[in-house]
């Protein structure tokens, strides 16, 4: 096997990690430079045109590193116990992101945040050595 073909993995791992890095540094710009609102999501939630951008950044980042991991999931050779745990963490993450924005719990998505944060600082670095 070529030198390329066996770091193509972690070469495109960390491609998809500076795609969510940068859809974050976009998210992060403040509400006051962003723009009006075009699509309202709920009371203090709405979505302008940078975070449309910020958004779409991180969608394409996010589902290549999850199909990348799913890909490698064999190869990782983790036991059951321990995928079942991190996907778990990880579905409840993404679930406490997604209802803090149509709640009235609007810290909830630190909650979140740090549970699918944890799952994929464990996955992630995996994922890229194997």
């Amino acid at each position: 096997m070529s030198p390329d073909a066996e770091n193509a993995p972690r070469r495109q791992v960390v491609t998809a990690a500076l795609l969510i890095v940068a859809g974050v540094l976009v998210l992060f710009v403040p509400a006051g430079d962003e723009g009006r609102v075009l699509v309202p999501l709920s009371e203090g939630h709405g979505l302008s045109a940078v975070d449309g951008a910020g958004a779409a950044l991180l969608t394409v980042g996010g589902t290549w590193l999850e199909v990348l991991v799913v890909r490698r999931l064999p190869h990782l050779a983790l036991p059951p116990r321990v995928l079942f745990a991190l996907g778990l963490l990880a579905g409840l993450g993404v679930g406490l992101l997604i209802a803090s924005v149509f709640s009235g719990f609007f810290w909830w998505w630190a909650v979140g945040a740090t549970a699918l944060g944890v799952a994929v600082l464990i996955l992630v670095p995996l994922t890229a050595r194997r």
